[in-house]
This record gives structure tokens, C-alpha cells and sequence, in this order.
């Protein structure tokens, strides 16, 4: 079976290990759709890998119109060339790695159900608040759903809602996964020289901002009295009222921030901490999706300390540590448990991992992602 997959977080090389996997199924052929550059982590990040043994890529940049910001990039931007790409490859499958209400997902679907009228149209949805986009994202919205076949969902939330506002067809909850042969546990004794740590590294690795719920971290460790240093990774609005707070606290000396890191080095700044916290909290119009850092982390045999925010508990299961979102003595005593407990941390490490490798590499889940394909190129409609 011909594949069209199209994704403009595959940018990034390690995002394409979904597709290294699925194009090692059994009969399939598959190409790539990616842009030859996107903002991904706050900044640009030009395409990381433009050949593969297994797969086609094809980079072309795609046009984006009327909004500046990264998120709004995500979802107004269009392949001028889909139609000829279409028309070229003759794929029984396209598959958006895309939001529904995204315009891309609409001219893309547009354009393969006019060029090759029997292609199955795969769409993707992480959303897990139900929200009332407005014209034209919500055209795009319900004409993704009249005119698509099946969606990958991110998790049951997802699922939720999208039935709340009349998607009716097939789907699957497919998790974003990790290679666990690059994600692993590894000696970073040098890079840890080198960014002097020298304590117990409490880690945190994300955006900055206000969802992150990056302040009640800080707070939270301000209180901690065993001895422990923090490092904190990542871009974003907080960023010089994070300082400012760390100044107000007398955190300086105990604190490294540092910009976004490529993904390549993710693993070794993961394996750098003795704690990864995803402190987020949950706002009226986001809260955490998955949580691609945690699975990562333990992968990396890290303990994980989550929030109760969105997916978060039923990413980390019983593998590692819940708080209550924005209770910052909450957060602080599950710290400090495990800061003084070396049998508490080593649990957590080997269920972490072991976690992953059950649910989260991408082998795991592109099983489930190439039977979807065999169902539905055997279905001339799935059931609702």
C-alpha cells in the first residue's frame, strides 16, 4: 500500500522514527511530506534529515498566511504542490499529522479525494478541550471530518470531544513514542562537569510559561531543605520573571537555566537529572496533552514527578509520582520523598523504563498504526 504521511514536526530527525518503523511494514511504500524548515522549541529548526533507506521525504516549504506567532503556523499554513504531489504518487493512504480545524488538513484532503477519489484520509488530533475555532479554522473543522475516514487521536479526551462536535467515523488513541535505543540511561559525567553539577539535580524541561506551571516549581524548591540544585531548559515568556524570581528566592547559586536544547541532545540533558518535574497546571482554554518529556525521561531511567493536568497521571501511570496542580507544598513534599528515598528512586527508575518499552516505543505503537492500515484498505466505510 502507498502512503502519503505529512507532518511538520518531522522536522526534527527523532520524530521520524514513527515513520522508519512504519515503512519496515509488510508491503508498504511510503513517502514523507515535510517542510524544509519550521519553528519548532521557539525557534527555527531547519529540516534535520532529508534522505532515509527506507522512505521518500519530499521537502517543500510550505506558505503560511496573516499570522506570525508558531502556533498560528501550525494550523494556516498549505502545500501549494499537494495536488501534483498527489497526482505523482497515486497513495492509498494520506495521512495528516495535522489538527483537523488546520487548513492544511483541508486543502490536503481536498485535493486527494478530487485527484484519487478512493484514497482513505487518515487526520490527527491531540485537542483535549473542547474549543469553537472561528471562520475559517471552523470550516476547515467540520469539512475534515465530513470528508475524512479514520483519525489517531492522542488519547480518550481527544476522542471526547471530537464526538461532542460530530465526528462520528473510526479512530485509534495512538501516544507519541521514543527510540528506547537512543533514549536510555548513558554516563554524561562530562556535561555534568561542565554545567557543575555537582548535587541532586532536580530537572524541568519545556516551555516557559504559565501552563508549564514553571513558578510553582521554583517555589516548590525554595522550601526544600535537603542539598540540590535545579536545572531548568527551555524558551518562553517567563523567562526574566523566572530570574527575578530565583534572585527574590536565593536560588542563583543553585540554579542552571539554560535555552532549549536540540532534540538530538535531549538525552543527555535528561540523563543529567535525578528528577524530571512537569509541574503544568490546567487553564480554561489548555491543559497537557500527553507529556512527550515524560515518557522520554523515563525511558532515560529518570523518576518522574508529574501534575495532575490533563494526560499526565495516565502517561506516567504507576511508574511514577502525582501531585496536585498548583499546590505547591503538595509538589514539594512529593520532591523531598524523593530526594531522601534512594530505594523510592530506584523503583520508579526501573518501573519507568519498563513502562516505555510495554507501551511507548514507537515499535509498540506502529503495530497498532499499520493494522488500522490493513482494516481500512479492507473497508469501503468504517463503521460509526
Amino acid at each position: 500500500m502507498k502512503i502519503l504521511s505529512i507532518s511538520h514536526s518531522c522536522v526534527v530527525s527523532e520524530y521520524q522514527k514513527r515513520m522508519e518503523e512504519v515503512s519496515k511494514c509488510p508491503d508498504v511504500e511510503l513517502t514523507l511530506l515535510v517542510p524544509k524548515y519550521w519553528c519548532q522549541f521557539n525557534k527555527r529548526v531547519n529540516l534535520e534529515k532529508d534522505k532515509d533507506g527506507y522512505y521518500q521525504i519530499l521537502s517543500v516549504q510550505p506558505i503560511t498566511w496573516g499570522f506570525r506567532k508558531n502556533t498560528f503556523r501550525n494550523v494556516t499554513h498549505v502545500y501549494l504542490g499537494v495536488k501534483k504531489i498527489v497526482e505523482r504518487l497515486g497513495p492509498d493512504i494520506i495521512e495528516l499529522w495535522e489538527e483537523p480545524f488546520s487548513a492544511v488538513s483541508a486543502h490536503t484532503i481536498f485535493w486527494g479525494k478530487r485527484v484519487t477519489p478512493s484514497v482513505k484520509i487518515i487526520f490527527f488530533s491531540a485537542h483535549n478541550i473542547r474549543k469553537n475555532y472561528p471562520f475559517p479554522f471552523s470550516t476547515f473543522e467540520k469539512y475534515t471530518y465530513r470528508s475524512a475516514d479514520y483519525a489517531f487521536l492522542m488519547s480518550d479526551e481527544v476522542a471526547s470531544v471530537l464526538r461532542s462536535k460530530g465526528y462520528n467515523k473510526g479512530f485509534r488513541v495512538l501516544p507519541l513514542g521514543v527510540d528506547p535505543d537512543i533514549f536510555c540511561k548513558k554516563d554524561v559525567s562530562l556535561l555534568k562537569k561542565r554545567l557543575a553539577l555537582k548535587d541532586f539535580v532536580i530537572g524541568f524541561m519545556g516551555k516557559i510559561d504559565r501552563q508549564k506551571g514553571i513558578l510553582d516549581l521554583i517555589e516548590a524548591v525554595s522550601g526544600v531543605r535537603e542539598t540540590i540544585q535545579l536545572l531548568i531548559i527551555g524558551n518562553g515568556e517567563l523567562k526574566g520573571e523566572i530570574e527575578h524570581r530565583l534572585r527574590l528566592l536565593g536560588l542563583q547559586q543553585k540554579t542552571i537555566l539554560m535555552d532549549a536544547v536540540p532534540h538530538s541532545q535531549v538525552p543527555d540533558y535528561l540523563n543529567c537529572m535525578d528528577l524530571l518535574v512537569c509541574p503544568s497546571v490546567t487553564l480554561p482554554n489548555v491543559k497537557e496533552q500527553f507529556g512527550r518529556v515524560i515518557v522520554e525521561a523515563m525511558a532515560c531511567e529518570v523518576p518522574v514527578n508529574g501534575s495532575d493536568s490533563g494526560e499526565i497521571p495516565a502517561t506516567i501511570g504507576k511508574a511514577g509520582l502525582i501531585f496536585e496542580g498548583g499546590h505547591v507544598r503538595d509538589l514539594r513534599e512529593k520532591i523531598r520523598g524523593i530526594v531522601k528515598n534512594r530505594n523510592l528512586r530506584g523503583m520508579l527508575a526501573k518501573n519507568g523504563r519498563r513502562r516505555v518499552t510495554e507501551n511507548f516505543t514507537w515499535k509498540v505503537i506502529v503495530e497498532k498504526q499499520y493494522q488500522v492500515y490493513k482494516e481500512l484498505m479492507n473497508q469501503e466505510k468504517w463503521p460509526t
